[in-house]
Formats: C-alpha cells, structure tokens, sequence
C-alpha cells in the first residue's frame, strides 16, 4: 500500500506540475501575440521576429509542428489525468473495475497516439525540407537521413508505454473475467 500512495502521489505532482506549465505557455503565447511590442521593446529584432511569426503572411507549416506538440502535450495531461484515477482506485484495493480498465485503454490509445502523430508529422517535414534543400545523394542516404529525422527515442518510447498500457488492461481484463468465473463456481 505504500509503493500505490508513493505513486499517486508522484503522479499528483507530475499531473500538477504539468497544468502549471501548460498554463504559463498559454500566459506566455498570450502576452507574445497581444502584447508584441511592449513585451519586446528593449530588443528590437526580437519583436521584429515576433512580429513576423504572427503575422499573417507567414506559412501555415511553420505552427504545424508546434502545434502538434500542443495537442500532444494536452493528450499527455489527459493520459495522466486518467492514470491518477485508476491509481486511485488502487488505493481502495478495486483492481478488477471496469472502470480501471478502460481508463488503461484510454491511457494506453493516448500514448500511442502520441508517439505515431509525432513520428508521422515529423516524418512529413523531413520529406517537405529534404525535398526543398535538393540535396544530391544517393537514395539510401537520402532514406537513412528522413528516418533518422523522424524517428526519435521519446516517440518509440511513447508508443511502447502505450502498448504496455494496453496490454496491461488485457490483462486486467482477463482477470476480471477469471474472477468473476471463480467467484460463480464457489
């Protein structure tokens, strides 16, 4: 019972944490995009860079990316969020509820999710800048360097978190369902 009160409480914290930084984004987007001019005002080629990011000649590829990194940071606060309730329910010892396990379906969904929209959407701008650079190699060069560009640590990890979480309300699953046989034949 201890190891379960340490991780609700770790998870807390992270949970927490992540709603502080999400809202000092929001503050900082917020003040960058209204407030230009006076934010910036002492360094001049920062607000002219500001201003060129907000305006609205600039390309609509230059926010994809970041703005994918915004929706999975908020799926990532939604995938916590959803892992402090099944915790909670540890807590009260009810490990075979259903509501666990669909909690662990969607914790797990959200992981990989996140995991395979940043590897496409960085995969997507690997091919769009290695087509716009034209750079003369060789084919299999050309391949290695989008793959490597693509894939990164955080996304596999993502997606194997995610498929452990998956597997896990399997299991739980199954061991409801074992349960409740064991329990109708006593």
């Amino acid at each position: 019972m201890k190891t379960i009160k340490k991780l609700k409480s770790l998870i807390d914290i992270l949970f927490f944490i992540l709603i502080g930084i999400a809202i000092l984004q929001l503050l900082f987007w917020g003040i960058a995009y209204f407030f230009t001019d006076l934010l910036f005002a002492p360094m001049s080629n920062n607000s002219v860079i500001f201003k060129m990011l907000f305006s609205t000649f600039f390309n609509w590829r230059m926010f994809f990316i970041p703005l994918t990194i915004a929706v999975n940071f908020v799926l990532f606060i939604i995938a916590i969020s959803f892992l402090r309730k099944s915790v909670s329910l540890f807590m009260q010892s009810d490990f075979y509820n259903n509501q666990v396990i669909k909690n662990f379906k969607i914790v797990g969904s959200l992981f990989v999710f996140i995991g395979v929209s940043s590897i496409i959407v960085q995969l997507f701008f690997a091919l769009y800048f290695k087509n716009t650079i034209k750079i003369e190699d060789d084919i299999f060069i050309k391949i290695l360097s989008i793959a490597s560009a693509a894939i990164d640590l955080k996304s596999i990890f993502s997606i194997v978190i995610g498929l452990f979480f998956l597997l896990f309300s399997k299991i739980f699953e199954n061991s409801r369902i074992l349960k409740q046989e064991n329990e109708l034949t006593i």
